[in-house]
C-alpha cells in the first residue's frame, strides 16, 4: 500500500520547513511517498531525496507552476530537462517582478521594507507573497514599525485578496498551455492544483482537458469541495492525486495528510 502527500512546499518557495524536515515529518506519520512541489523551482528535490533514503520514502520529482489562470502541478519528470527548467526560470523572473512591485507598494505606505531585504532573507528561493510576509516578521525595522502587530492582521491588510499590495499592474505569468507542454516535454504528468479554487466549475476544465491536462488534485482538508472535480476526473479516466498543499505548521488548515486520507495505488502506478 502506498500512502502519499504529493503537494508540499519548502523554504525554496513559500514554505517554512527545510526539505529534510518535511521528509522526517512525513515518515513519522506513516507516509511512504511524497513530492516536493515548490512554486516554479525544483531545488528542494535532491535534499529531500537524500534524506528520504534514510527513511525508506519514495520522492517523486515535483513542481507547482504559476500560470495565468491555474496552478499546474508537474510530477515524475526529468529534473534536468532544459525546456522545463528554462520555463521555470522565466516563471521565477515573472514572480520576482511581481514581488518587487508589491514591495514598492508597501514602501509607499511608509513600511521600512525593500526588495533587497526580501531577497537577502531568501537568497535561494522563488519569491512570492509569503516571502514578503515573512520579511515583515523577520526584519527588525519592520517589526518595530508594526509594533509586533498580529501576523494574520498583517497578511490581511497587505497581502491577502483585497490587501494593499495584493494587486499589481502589468503582471507577467506563464501561459497555462506552456506549463503543460513543458511538463510533458520532460516526461512528466500535468495536474490541476486545487481545482475547486482555480476552475470553480467543470465547464472551465473542459478547455484544459483539450490542452492535454492529465489529471486533477484532491485536497482532503477541503472536504466536499473536492467531490465534483474528483467525480469528473474519475469519469474521464484522468489521474487523481492527493495533496495537503503544506506550507508549514503556521497554516493549520493545511496539515500533512494522514495515512487514512489517501489511497495512492488506486490512481498512481
Amino acid at each position: 500500500m502506498i500512502y502519499a502527500d504529493l503537494h508540499l512546499h519548502t523554504i525554496y518557495s513559500d514554505g517554512t520547513s527545510l526539505p529534510k524536515q518535511i521528509v522526517v515529518d512525513c515518515a513519522t506519520i506513516g507516509l511512504n511517498m511524497i513530492a516536493i512541489t515548490d512554486h516554479d523551482i525544483t531545488k528542494g528535490y535532491r535534499e529531500a531525496k537524500e534524506e528520504a533514503q534514510k527513511w525508506g520514502l519514495r520522492v517523486l520529482t515535483g513542481v507547482e507552476i504559476s500560470t495565468t489562470k491555474y496552478h499546474i502541478l508537474g510530477y515524475d519528470f526529468d529534473i534536468e530537462n532544459k525546456i522545463l527548467q528554462e520555463l521555470l526560470e522565466y516563471s521565477r523572473m515573472c514572480q520576482e517582478d511581481t514581488t518587487r512591485k508589491r514591495v514598492e507598494k508597501l514602501i509607499a505606505t511608509g513600511i521600512p521594507i525593500t526588495f533587497e531585504k526580501v531577497r537577502g532573507y531568501f537568497p535561494e528561493s522563488r519569491l512570492g507573497k509569503l516571502n514578503i510576509f515573512m520579511t515583515l516578521l523577520k526584519d527588525k525595522e519592520c517589526r518595530e514599525y508594526h509594533n509586533n502587530r498580529d501576523p494574520e492582521e498583517l497578511l490581511k491588510l497587505y497581502l491577502k485578496k483585497g490587501g494593499l499590495a495584493y494587486e499589481v499592474e502589468d503582471k507577467k505569468e506563464v501561459e497555462t498551455i506552456e506549463a503543460i507542454q513543458a511538463i510533458h516535454a520532460a516526461g512528466g504528468v500535468a495536474i490541476v492544483a486545487h481545482p475547486f479554487k482555480e476552475a470553480k466549475n467543470i465547464e472551465k476544465l473542459e478547455k484544459l482537458v483539450r490542452k492535454g491536462i492529465d489529471g486533477l488534485e484532491v485536497q482532503p482538508s477541503f472536504g466536499k469541495r473536492n467531490n465534483t472535480f474528483k467525480e469528473y476526473a474519475e469519469k474521464k479516466g484522468m489521474i487523481v492525486t492527493y495533496g495537503s498543499d503544506y506550507h508549514g505548521p503556521r497554516m493549520l488548515e493545511r496539515p500533512l495528510l494522514r495515512r487514512a486520507e489517501n489511497v495512492v495505488d488506486k490512481f498512481w502506478r
